[in-house]
């Protein structure tokens, strides 16, 4: 471990998803401590003393940011590339930068890929956040069933009046009914007990500080922990729930039409739910064996697939710090 200082990737903005700050609890999990947090945005702008980084997470913003500074020792694992800025990110000094510090460890098969097509050695690593049942037991578990932010790209009707360019996109696209197919689908699928006893909770915050951000994820993830069950449509609350025992159905819906900026976040990371399908025609579908609703007393259990993915992430990260 020597004298080694290390750098933790952290985010502000005006909306945040909590989900970047489980990525970060993640890889801090692995530390001896943190001496930097950097801003994703800013990795190519640090000048300060050199850090090893553990880079888990969701690439980017702004691809003029990237590569990092030379002064960040970096391991990558767990790495998404957002389709925005795909092509920003291979450009000639990118691909340099990854062939230095390669394998690339990439948190879906689509980043993968990509790198690969450019002459890069990376391979899928799944999600960092599947190791997050180090820090995290199932100790006390409670009766609360968590809905976090379901089919969230089914616009309310609320959400579409408020906002005439919701409306009408939704309109346009033949999309505006979807408000109904989304309480229908948790009606069909789910007991009313759990429906009525459901707790909601949304994946966004509003700007804070940095601590604050790591406190709120923190308990979030302490919720999930010790919940009787999860429904979501958040990968970043699916798969801490998977590696921390937490029973979660994936609800898989909505995503489509985005230039495949949040489709190509999936790909490989659904295989390790247990998830309920929606396709561009509505036809709905379970990956699981379970007759009838889901109910208390009739869950479907975890899959087990994620568990190798795991200890890989958690040896290299180890190995990492170590070295």
């Amino acid at each position: 471990m020597k004298n080694n200082k290390y750098g933790l990737m952290a985010c502000s903005r005006p909306l945040t998803n909590i989900g970047d700050f489980v990525q970060a609890i993640a890889a801090k999990q692995f530390l001896p401590h943190v001496d930097k947090y950097i801003d994703r945005e800013e990795l190519n702008s640090y000048s300060g003393d050199d850090l090893k980084m553990i880079m888990n997470g969701w690439y980017m913003h702004n691809a003029k940011n990237w590569p990092p500074s030379v002064n960040i020792d970096p391991l990558y694992v767990s790495m998404h590339i957002n389709a925005s800025v795909a092509e920003g990110m291979t450009t000639e000094k990118s691909i340099a930068h990854f062939i230095k510090h390669q394998p690339i460890g990439c948190r879906d098969k689509t980043t993968e890929r990509l790198l690969k097509s450019k002459g890069v050695d990376a391979y899928f690593s799944g999600c960092l956040t599947l190791t997050l049942g180090k820090t995290y037991k199932r100790e006390k578990v409670t009766d609360d069933i968590y809905i976090v932010d379901p089919l969230f790209h089914y616009w309310s009707l609320k959400s579409m009046l408020k906002n005439p360019r919701k409306l009408l996109s939704r309109l346009t696209k033949g999309r505006f009914t979807e408000f109904i197919l989304k309480r229908n689908i948790l009606k069909n699928n789910f007991s009313k007990e759990i429906l009525d006893r459901a707790q909601m909770i949304n994946q966004m915050m509003p700007l804070t500080s940095v601590d604050d951000s790591f406190i709120i994820a923190d308990e979030y993830l302490k919720k999930l922990c010790n919940a009787k069950l999860v429904i979501t449509s958040r990968i970043h609350c699916a798969l801490p729930c998977i590696a921390m025992g937490t029973p979660v159905v994936f609800l898989n819906g909505g995503f489509e039409g985005y230039n495949n900026q949040f489709t190509s976040r999936f790909e490989g990371l659904i295989d390790f739910f247990n998830r309920i399908d929606i396709d561009t025609k509505r036809n709905v579908t379970r990956n699981f064996d379970l007759k009838g609703k889901i109910s208390l007393d009739n869950l479907p259990v975890n899959k087990e697939l994620y568990k190798s993915f795991s200890e890989e992430l958690a040896k290299k990260c180890d190995d990492f710090v170590a070295s």
